[in-house]
């Protein structure tokens, strides 16, 4: 591979070139940092003026709110006095102007028994002789039991959204507070008259937490969240209401929030101006870009070099699998075809000269050997036959319990197994018919085989989100740590006969179903494999 010529720059041009960008570099930074600091300094004096202006918002609601106190006062001192005090609440309340030149809605109640019950009413408050639930009743119970304004939450009566107030004694008659109502409008309400209000979104919820349905007053039908909201609290009666603002516009005026990009825009003018200077470095960067795309090119002939050695590594050890699945066919048919032709010519001579019942029982003793050795040499073909076959599942709806049956029926339970089942109602899965046979086949062959002692299979099946999922424990002799690590690799096998071919086919049929299988040791000893099948759409919840 040929090099570049003799152009490549020294250590003393790099650090020849490095110097003249230092400038430039620096000055940039500098200006960086400068905008930075001037915009930190500008959001501060943003935050400083923000909260001053919550705080007069507050002295705004706190000189609203106070004139209820007083205008309750009024009502009660008349009650206490008069006599009747009904007529002379009514006397007082219906001078008392509210909103539209109407008469403020307000109630005389007395609590009898518990109950509070409006004696007289003005303004639209709740009727005479009403009993009165929910937060007006809780409030005038605070108000009798601890003197002074009580305030409740916002509420519904009807179509309408209030906020209610309640003053009792010693302004008003024993066992007697004055009710008042306050329509909440908060989509129409608009604070105005005051500068603060000019220049900030505010909305006041009456609870301590910003809660949609408790907004009392709202300035904006925006939803008011972010670094530049603050909060405050006004104190009602015996609650706080939350109050929480944002600026309109900025607040440090136009150039103050302009002036960090300002600074910044002249910091990036002089950096360009002294990096004019260096264009001659140019040159030497359109040479950086050749070597590199030089040595790409390199690269990627490299990687061609290595894909097409791994492809022939990779050819090769499929060719050496290959050969290890002829090698076993040939030692495992070997034997059961010896053992077939022996057994055929016993038979053949034996069918010539059997006279006694001994010698035919020889001849179907051997028959039985011979039909027993043609369905080993049958399952070994099988096996490898589906291990090559890459056949996608046709699914179809399958009903497992009656598949399970089926299997049972061809791979019933040997002598000294019992057979433990707990299938439920189970919803139908979604899977090719025979290859899931041949599964359950699989699971059954390999449980029977591990309790040559006998034992106890049991099969249960329980449905789990969208999937059902099988297990087949048995009791035998469980699994060593090396089998449970090897169990579904292809070929390996604890078996005296077979090509361990069983398991790695059931694990590819139900991956290519969806599913899964697993392999743990059951409770008590022995083996448990777990099987998840998907159950049909319609069935899935």
């Amino acid at each position: 591979m040929s090099e570049p010529p003799s152009t490549q720059p020294a250590a003393g041009h790099h650090v020849g070139r490095v110097l003249p960008l230092a400038l430039p570099v620096a000055l940039l930074a500098a200006s960086v940092v400068a905008a930075l600091a001037i915009r930190e300094s500008v959001q501060d004096q943003a935050d400083r003026l923000l909260r001053e202006r919550t705080r007069e918002v507050e002295l705004v609601l706190d000189n609203a709110i106070a004139s209820i106190p007083a205008s309750l006062q009024a009502l009660g001192v008349a009650a206490r006095l008069g006599d009747p005090p009904e007529r002379a609440f009514l006397a007082v309340a219906r001078r008392t102007p509210g909103a539209g030149g109407q008469p403020l809605p307000t109630a005389l109640v007395r609590v009898a028994g518990g109950t509070p019950v409006v004696a007289a009413s003005a303004g639209g408050a709740p009727a005479r002789g009403e009993r009165l639930v929910g937060a007006r009743a809780d409030a005038i119970r605070r108000s009798l039991a601890d003197p002074g304004l009580k305030a409740t939450e916002v509420f519904r009566d009807g179509d309408r959204r209030l906020v209610a107030f309640a003053l009792g004694p010693p302004t008003s008659p024993p066992e007697t507070a004055i009710l008042l109502d306050t329509p909440v409008q908060p989509d129409a309400a608009e604070v105005s008259g005051d500068d603060a209000f000019h220049e900030l979104r505010a909305v006041v919820y009456a609870t301590p937490d910003p809660r949609p349905d408790q907004i009392v007053v709202a300035t904006t039908d925006e939803t008011l969240r972010g670094d530049d909201v603050a909060r405050g609290s006004v104190e009602v009666g015996d609650r706080r209401w939350l109050l929480l603002t944002s600026p309109r516009e900025s607040l440090t005026g136009r150039f103050a929030n302009a002036s960090p990009w300002i600074v910044l825009a002249a910091g990036l003018i002089g950096s360009a101006l002294f990096a004019a200077v260096i264009l001659a470095l140019l040159r030497r960067r359109d040479y950086a870009l050749a070597l590199v795309d030089q040595r790409t090119a390199e690269l990627r002939r490299s990687l061609a070099a290595l894909e097409e050695a791994q492809a022939q590594l990779v050819l090769g050890e499929r060719r050496a699998a290959v050969g290890r699945v002829a090698a076993a066919v040939s030692h495992e048919l070997r034997t059961p075809l010896g053992a077939l032709t022996s057994a055929l010519y016993a038979v053949r001579e034996g069918v010539d000269g059997a006279r006694s019942a001994a010698e035919r029982a020889e001849v179907r003793r051997r028959l039985d050997d011979a039909e027993r050795e043609v369905a080993a040499a049958a399952r070994i073909s099988e096996s490898l036959l589906d291990f090559a076959n890459e056949r996608e599942p046709a699914t179809a709806s399958v009903d497992l319990a009656e598949l399970l049956d089926e299997a049972l029926s061809v791979a019933p339970s040997p002598d000294g197994v019992r057979l433990r089942r707990d299938l439920p109602e189970l919803p139908h899965v979604r899977a090719d018919r025979r290859q899931l046979r041949q599964v359950l086949l699989n699971l059954l062959s390999n449980a029977y085989e591990a309790m040559d002692d006998g034992g106890e299979l049991t099969i249960t099946a329980r449905r789990v989100g969208r999937a059902v999922v099988l297990r087949v424990a048995d009791t035998g002799r469980g699994m060593e740590p090396e089998t449970a690590s090897r169990m579904f690799d292809p070929f390996f096998t604890t078996k005296s006969a077979g090509i361990g071919l069983g398991l790695p086919v059931a694990r590819r049929i139900i991956e290519m179903h969806g599913g899964s299988i697993a392999a743990h040791d059951a409770p008590g000893g022995g083996t448990e494999l777990v099987l998840t099948v998907p159950v049909m759409p319609r069935d899935a919840p």
